[in-house]
């Protein structure tokens, strides 16, 4: 595997998984890689009007992992959107992850 490749797909904008996917390594090694090479990492987030819909869905009764499926970010990202606004309360567990 040539490393600059990957390198260079990943700041084209690549996703981790993606990388991992058509370089045939794992996503641990997608990361170890990008680290070494000093690569800033992209913390994908949602943006006002995604969480809003994280929001809409939530209170809908959508799973947290299902909101972030559908949005592309994990499901510990959507749980921060719902905390934010009030949907859940955050007691310090995870018990009120669904």
């Amino acid at each position: 595997m040539e490393v600059d490749v990957l390198v260079g797909d990943y700041l084209a904008g690549m996703g981790v998984k993606a990388l991992a996917e058509r370089y045939g390594v794992h996503r641990a090694t997608v990361f170890s890689h990008l680290r070494r090479r000093n690569v800033p990492s992209r913390c994908r987030g949602l943006g006002i009007d995604e969480k809003a819909e994280a929001v809409r869905l939530g209170r809908a009764g959508v799973s947290m992992r299902a909101i972030g499926r559908r949005m592309g970010v994990d499901r510990k990202v959507v749980r921060a959107a719902l905390v934010e606004a009030g949907v859940i309360v955050d007691d310090g567990s995870n018990a009120s992850d669904r």
